[in-house]
């Protein structure tokens, strides 16, 4: 701006040195503005969480104003992604600064595969465990004694041997 009232106090019509700034300007504007929207830099930044702890978004897409971590992370991902560093060797740079706990989504070697392969598995066998005991349901049919339904033929009735069936009997013989 300082420069745009001194080049109109020097006698260029204001317009023209507005002009002339601009174009000036211009190529460094877009330079800057396309180290923020370069597809490595979108990449690195949803590789990575904020580490804030308010937001727990993606630095890429943390919208907290002025945040503490998020602002500061970006910046030094365009850096050196400018510098010409891979962005593997960033998100690499952050994970030894930071831990695990900056990656959005665990590593996908060693251990931490168990946390791609776990659920998974877990989702399989809940699967399978609930269709066996559907079937299992299925072909054995109701019970005799009339619990699982209602409006069974004889709900009343018990499988006993004949001994038992007439001590029965005899006792409620005996409280009549």
């Amino acid at each position: 701006m300082r420069a745009l009232v001194r080049l109109a106090a020097g006698g260029l019509p204001f317009g023209l040195a507005a002009a002339l700034l601009t174009v000036l300007a211009g190529p460094a504007a877009v330079r800057a503005q396309e180290r923020y929207s370069s597809e490595d830099y979108r990449a690195v930044g949803r590789a990575l969480v904020c580490q804030c702890g308010g937001c727990n978004a993606l630095v890429h897409e943390c919208a907290m104003d002025r945040c503490p971590s998020s602002n500061p992370i970006r910046e030094e991902i365009a850096e050196r992604l400018q510098a010409g560093d891979p962005p593997d060797s960033v998100i690499a740079m952050f994970t030894e600064r930071y831990g695990l706990a900056i990656l959005a989504a665990p590593p996908t070697s060693g251990f931490h595969l168990s946390a791609w392969i776990v659920p998974g598995v877990v989702l399989i066998g809940g699967a399978v465990a609930a269709v066996s005991l559907l079937r299992r349901w299925r072909q054995e049919g109701p019970d005799d004694d009339g619990a699982g339904g209602a409006g069974g033929e004889d709900e009343d009735a018990v499988e006993a041997s004949a001994e038992v069936l007439d001590r029965i009997e005899r006792d409620v013989a005996a409280i009549r």
